[in-house]
């Protein structure tokens, strides 16, 4: 009985592939081959290697490729700016990808929420997108965009994964051979001299450190992949929308920056949008065994 559960799940599977390259197209197509692989036919020892495969191909994309590429452009040009392309791509690159990778389903609800969230982006940070689009700012541009995609397909790459595996184990993983990678990376490219590795040691540079890694690093990521494995990534992608509002917000209550007519009509839009989006009904898709918490 089980070796032709196989056989038919297999038979499934092919049909399910022609199905999804005439949906989706060639690109669709190599993608979702990948992406089942990496979820394993069942949770037992033949499950293993693909997984592991899938673990070595999300890392550096949602750590190493994602952080270096987005800090190396926002270093070019101004916040406002990057903070539109950033989070504005985050939903579409989630949806874009959550749908080649069938994790996702398009409806009028999710574009117009998204395309409404990109008014509110603009408005929110209009007033912060000063500066003139030289060469530098241009390459800004694209790096914040390829860190930003290549963040969004290693989210919905690693979905199967946490249908087996943990959302600590996933993120803790991520952060681990991706952190790695951007300390060599940093070595190599940036050689910090020995005055700025001193200043590494000040207690101000830990205390910041640690409040990055361990709560907007590690906390985060594990509420994020969360979202994402229950979600699914459009839903989970919405944080993209809301965070914004929190840090202009606490902008003008920490630091006295001034909120304006533009401010409070952005982030009320973006909060439309959010709700838009998430008010549409999803489904869980079915795993192979309950996931780990």
């Amino acid at each position: 009985m089980h070796f032709l559960g196989r056989q038919l799940a297999r038979h499934q599977g092919a049909g399910d592939e022609r199905t999804a390259v005439r949906q989706r197209g060639v690109t669709g197509a190599a993608l979702r081959r990948g992406h089942a692989r990496a979820g394993g036919a069942d949770g037992g020892a033949g499950a293993l290697r693909p997984r592991a495969a899938a673990h070595r191909r999300h890392r550096p994309l949602t750590s190493t490729i994602c952080n270096g590429a987005i800090y190396w452009g926002v270093a070019r040009l101004s916040t406002g700016l990057a903070a539109i392309v950033n989070n504005a791509l985050t939903p579409i690159g989630l949806l874009l990808f959550g749908y080649l990778l069938g994790e996702e389903t398009l409806s009028r609800r999710r574009l117009a929420g998204i395309a409404l969230g990109v008014v509110g982006l603009a408005l929110l940070f209009a007033r912060r997108t000063q500066g003139s689009i030289d060469t530098e700012a241009i390459a800004g541009l694209a790096a914040v965009a390829v860190g930003t995609l290549s963040y969004c397909l290693g989210s919905v790459w690693c979905r199967p994964l946490l249908r087996h595996s943990g959302p600590m184990a996933v993120g803790g993983m991520q952060m681990l051979i991706g952190g790695a990678f951007l300390v060599a990376l940093s070595g190599a490219f940036e050689r910090p001299d020995p005055g700025q590795l001193a200043g590494m040691g000040s207690p101000v540079f830990l205390l910041s450190l640690a409040w990055t890694a361990l709560v907007g690093g590690a906390a985060a990521l594990v509420i994020y992949l969360r979202l994402i494995r229950d979600w699914g990534p459009t839903r989970a992608g919405m944080y993209a929308f809301v965070t914004p509002i929190v840090a202009t917000a606490l902008g003008a209550a920490v630091l006295g920056e001034r909120l304006g007519p533009l401010e409070i009509a952005g982030a009320v839009v973006l909060l439309a949008a959010a709700a838009l989006v998430l008010s549409g009904g999803f489904v869980r898709r079915p795993v192979d065994a309950t996931p780990p918490a």
